[in-house]
């Protein structure tokens, strides 16, 4: 389970937990949970257009903890913050094979709503 930005971390474990499942016994991990996780990209969707002014996390400052997390010379379009770009078809197979759940909550007031629902 990760929240924010600790549901970006908890996305990415989660697609390679699969990779090494053997290897983690004997934990057996049921599923990921993502709340509100904290993703982002290049192209500003409606939610993150509508918090320009936002108190909390403004678009602006989303932009600024990217920058200063991703690897050099990356953009926001990187898989690490835009996943959606990287998806391939098939992907999540051995994820619905292992009988893993993946939730993603989010609620319609967050910046990264939009963001949230694109990855679902």
């Amino acid at each position: 389970m990760g929240t924010s930005a600790g549901g970006n971390i908890a996305y990415h474990v989660g697609l390679s937990a699969p990779s090494s499942a053997d290897d983690l016994q004997p934990l057996n991990i049921k599923g990921v949970i993502l709340h509100q996780p904290f993703f982002g990209g290049n192209k500003r969707t409606d939610s993150e257009l509508r918090a320009v002014n936002d108190k909390i996390v403004p678009p602006c400052v989303s932009d600024i903890m990217w920058e200063l997390s991703l690897p050099v010379g990356a953009d926001r379009d990187h898989g690490f913050c835009n996943p959606v770009l990287s998806i391939k078809p098939g992907q999540f197979d051995h994820i619905k094979d292992l009988g893993r759940k993946i939730l993603v909550t989010g609620y319609d007031g967050d910046p990264l709503f939009d963001r949230q629902v694109e990855l679902v």
